[in-house]
């Protein structure tokens, strides 16, 4: 047997333990200032010390574990496998039983003799309720003589407790007990399984967090239902779980301003011309299937990059955010071209784009929306793309960035002549033409005349959605301006006094047949030559999300209400409906006939 030398605290050198016929281990002598971790490093020196002087013996297993377990301190426990810590540690035996508990006991030490190295992790703590010597105090930081004040036990620093899921789950249930579904035959079979996923999603969720996320995903939803009520009581229980939540208080105060009259039903009527009515709205709505519209302009992608916020980088202040997906969706033309598919058209994109990668994601990004294309390659400039950074918070998007790749330089004469020649070819058999000028250079001089030729001469529609000098466009069927861009040709305000001023000059200015102005909350104003003009006021008054795209959506509506029979102010109607409609989602959206009907019916306008 070995002898253990313990000369007490007061030493400096290394002691030795003594082993007859064994080499010298030599362990560090304690000192005044021993820590928690110097404990257990020393026990592991000292019981690989202790386990090779068994092994070297040549005993049987049951002869060592008699042994170390009489050689084992009561005195300290820690995690498991870390083995004994022996007696000369310099703790005294009443503080060894304050840190020991359970060590003493005679299953927990076989299972340590064991090597069951899987046994839970034990926790340690100081005890708070009594003074400690100088040597147990040590190292700490904490005057002698004063608490205890260093905690290793979560349950012991918290100040305040977690809320338990169990008061969650009460949260959700009361909530969708609140709120059943209801009006089945109102939602599409889409939006009927959205919502009952959603609510399921809601019902599933595992913390608190997860709660909280689908709470406002189920809010945004019932919003986009026009279920006001449920979505502030959704919201609700977002601020419930907390209180401090921008997104949720942000939203909250959204719907507080909404009202029936601004998002549905309107219980007044809508003042609009006599000829709009909701039977031959709903005639005009079904027969837009079919129509055939081109658009030539610029062709761009929408990219739509997302991250998860991870951390403030520390190279400078800026987000780092983990990417998650990238998304390509038609933007400029192509957005317009996306509206005509959607509404049931069939559409022919012509355009430019580069010599780049972009070029072949251009051309994949509009066969999958089913839009027919013909490009022209220009090694000089760049596919057109607008890539937006966006950091996802919950159910909502916050964009961070915008990057641009585009030229504003025109295309050369070269490329000019090779794409008006594929445009003459592309549009054969259109009824109409939308010119879409986003001022990325392929909407020439020499484009729109070409373009103005084949009208006259084919006898289609040529309609303009452009901006800056409109003089350029003459003898266009349709000029489709916004306010801004019209006060900026003109060089005045417009207001109401002066709509009906504006529009009679942007008749004779252009030359156009018919002009449109669209005027944001205002609605939109018609005039046509030798005809009164006609104002509509905004169908969907307030429940407005993003404006983003809504102009091609009414270009795009009305240029196939025309080619199928309707009237310009049958037209401009259809075209206000459909971007009451988009303007509800996010980003550049599109709608579609079904969405158009059944918003139709909750207007109050004259059947």
């Amino acid at each position: 047997m070995s002898t253990v030398s313990n000369q007490g605290p007061t030493g400096s050198q290394p002691e030795k333990v003594e082993n007859k016929g064994q080499p010298e281990v030599v362990r560090d002598k304690p000192d005044d200032g021993l820590s928690l971790g110097d404990m257990v490093a020393r026990g592991d020196r000292l019981q690989a010390a202790q386990q090779g002087q068994i092994r070297d013996k040549g005993i049987t297993e049951e002869q060592k574990l008699e042994q170390l377990n009489n050689q084992l301190t009561p005195h300290i426990s820690g995690k498991p496998g870390r083995g004994a810590l022996s007696r000369g540690l310099g703790l005294s035996e009443e503080l060894g039983r304050e840190l020991s508990r359970e060590a003493g006991s005679q299953p927990y030490r076989d299972r340590v003799l064991k090597g069951e190295t899987n046994l839970p992790v034990r926790e340690f703590t100081w005890s708070n309720q009594r003074q400690m010597d100088q040597s147990a105090n040590a190292g700490l930081g904490i005057p002698l003589g004063l608490k205890q004040f260093f905690q290793l036990r979560k349950s012991e620093y918290q100040t305040q407790p977690e809320k338990s899921d169990s008061q969650t789950n009460v949260k959700v249930e009361n909530f969708l007990n609140q709120t059943p579904v209801k009006d089945n035959e109102k939602r599409s079979p889409a939006e009927e399984k959205e919502l009952e996923q959603s609510r399921e999603a809601l019902k599933s969720a595992v913390s608190p967090e997860e709660t909280l996320s689908k709470a406002l995903h189920l809010a945004r939803l019932y919003q986009h239902l026009r279920y006001i009520d449920e979505a502030k009581k959704a919201t609700e229980l977002a601020l419930g779980i907390d209180p401090d939540n921008m997104v949720a208080r942000q939203m909250f105060k959204e719907l507080e301003r909404m009202h029936p009259v601004d998002i549905g039903v309107a219980t007044l009527p809508i003042t609009v011309p006599n000829a709009v009515t909701k039977s031959a709205l709903r005639k005009r709505i079904l027969g837009l299937s079919g129509g055939k519209v081109a658009v030539v302009g610029d062709l761009l992608i929408d990219e739509l990059m997302e991250g998860k916020p991870e951390r403030i980088s520390r190279e400078a202040p800026v987000l780092i955010l983990e990417h998650v997906d990238t998304v390509h969706i038609p933007g400029g033309a192509a957005n317009t071209a996306s509206n005509v598919v959607a509404l049931g058209g069939e559409c022919m994109a012509v355009g430019v784009c580069g010599a780049d990668e972009y070029s072949e994601k251009l051309s994949s990004m509009l066969d999958r929306y089913r839009i027919r294309h013909s490009l022209v390659k220009d090694i000089t400039r760049p596919t057109t793309v607008k890539t937006r950074i966006l950091s996802k918070s919950h159910s909502l998007m916050q964009q961070l960035l915008r990057l641009d790749r585009i030229s504003h330089n025109p295309i050369s004469s070269i490329i000019e002549k090779i794409l008006i020649q594929q445009i003459e070819e592309a549009v054969v058999g259109y009824k109409a033409v939308i010119l879409s000028d986003y001022k990325a250079g392929v909407i020439t001089d020499g484009v729109i005349k070409s373009l103005r030729a084949y009208a006259e001469r084919e006898k289609v529609l040529l309609i303009v959605d452009a901006q800056g000098d409109f003089t350029r466009f003459q003898g266009s069927t349709l000029l489709t301006p916004n306010q801004p861009d019209t006060e900026g040709f003109l060089g005045y305000r417009i207001d109401s006094d002066s709509v009906e001023k504006a529009g009679k000059e942007m008749l004779e200015k252009t030359g156009a047949e018919a002009v449109l102005i669209t005027r944001g909350a205002e609605g939109m104003a018609l005039f046509e030559r030798g005809k009164q003009y006609a104002e509509m006021p905004v169908f969907n008054r307030s429940d407005v999300f993003d404006v983003t795209g809504a102009g091609d959506t009414v270009v795009a509506t009305m240029a196939l209400a025309l080619v199928s029979g309707a009237s310009y102010v049958e037209a401009t109607a259809l075209g206000n409906l459909a971007a009451g409609i988009v303007v509800r989602k996010s980003g550049t959206a599109t709608t579609n006939q079904r969405e158009m009907l059944e918003t139709l019916e909750q207007l109050n306008i004259p059947e």
